[in-house]
């Protein structure tokens, strides 16, 4: 990975407090969208959009890509790494 990829996956997370919602709600267990929505207060369409662009840079991944209705997601080592950086270095404190 380049400087110039892993300062693109961090502005893509420091520019969407929701997409850093939706890591930190698959920290601790494997989630379908539904219960990502509530817990992160967005609605679905917005959690799968947010889960989309979190796929295409690695940051999650579904479990079960051939089920439609009942897909299971989780963070990649990727994500809980970026995750934890951006927290450490860009947060509101």
């Amino acid at each position: 990975m380049t400087p110039n990829d892993d300062m693109s996956i961090v502005s893509l997370l420091a520019r969407s407090k929701k997409r850093v919602s939706v890591l930190k709600s698959l920290e601790k267990e494997d989630k379908i969208p539904s219960k990502i929505s509530k817990d992160i207060h967005d609605n679905s369409n917005h959690v799968s959009k947010y889960l989309k662009t979190l796929k295409e840079a690695e940051l999650v991944e579904c479990l079960n890509e051939d089920d439609k209705r009942y897909r299971f997601y989780s963070i990649t080592d990727k994500g809980k790494y970026y995750l934890d950086k951006v927290e450490k270095e860009y947060s509101d404190d």
